[in-house]
């Protein structure tokens, strides 16, 4: 029954509004504008590489729900190799069934379990869409910053005595494989980085329909930008259940790996050594 409700039309994922008004008179450019720079900038252009080590917990019943997706056997423990100049994102998830590595740049995908590549399509699919969310996630509104079709406010958000200013944002090509997705961004008022996204899933075919929410906390400077280190993920519809809680363990910046050093499932030369056990770049 649950994973039947997944297929269904989206429910109550927010929708733009004409005609609102607000006191503090900024467009949504002009807050989107304050949110990178609340977050030290865009990274799209930095030709350094960006390394993350993490490790999370996913709930049973998203488990039961969307198997392919959490892929939860395999994604417990990761480390992350990021390339923001050129989009290339590797992704080396390890678990109780063993290993997955995803290799991701631009429209290509490789997958391999336990070395061996495989080339399942609804496996790629899936891995396409996680890994794009992950890439929002772990660097934030860059992701935006480069699909960001449309966008535009919506009334303020409350959560715990405080109001949030919040952006509805169509991004093209959306998380993985979808033409598109659609994207509502909370910002921190004080901060003006992000306190959670809101975000559709499109690019799968058992998460049509579905749309998920990311909170987040603990900012630390990374490479001159902020990046959050504990994540809590829930879905919002047409359920809503917890699914996935993570946290950076380790994070450094400017090792100089090369593609060759992540061009297979074992991470080689600079790129091999665990994420934060190296000091280099700039904290």
């Amino acid at each position: 029954m649950l994973a039947l409700l997944l297929l269904t039309a989206c429910a109550g994922f927010p929708e733009p509004r004409d005609g609102l008004r607000f006191e503090d008179g900024l467009t949504a450019r002009q807050w989107f504008d304050r949110l990178i720079e609340g977050h030290g900038g865009d990274l799209s252009e930095d030709p350094r590489d960006f390394n993350l080590a993490m490790r999370g917990h996913w709930y049973r019943a998203i488990q039961r729900i969307q198997p392919l997706v959490t892929d939860a056997d395999y994604r417990v423990t990761a480390e992350e190799r990021y390339r923001p100049a050129d989009g290339l994102y590797v992704v080396r998830h390890e678990g109780p069934a063993g290993s997955k590595t995803i290799r991701r740049q631009g429209d290509s995908i490789r997958i391999w379990y336990d070395g061996q590549e495989v080339e399942d399509e609804q496996l790629l699919a899936a891995s396409a869409m996680t890994t794009d969310a992950f890439e929002l996630f772990h660097f934030g509104p860059s992701f935006l910053a480069r699909r960001a079709v449309a966008m535009s406010r919506l009334p303020e958000g409350r959560e715990s005595g405080r109001r949030y200013p919040r952006l509805w944002i169509r991004i093209e090509p959306g998380f993985g494989r979808a033409e598109h997705d659609e994207v509502v961004a909370w910002i921190d008022p004080d901060s003006h980085r992000l306190f959670r996204v809101h975000i559709t899933l499109n690019g799968f075919e058992t998460t049509q329909g579905a749309h998920v929410d990311t909170s987040f906390a603990d900012y630390v400077q990374m490479g001159g930008y902020w990046i959050a280190t504990e994540f809590e993920e829930r879905v919002r519809g047409p359920i809503r259940i917890k699914a996935h809680d993570w946290q950076i363990t380790g994070r450094d910046v400017g090792r100089g790996w090369d593609s060759a050093d992540v061009a297979g499932p074992i991470f080689e030369g600079a790129a091999a050594a665990p994420a934060g056990s190296v000091r280099v770049g700039e904290d």
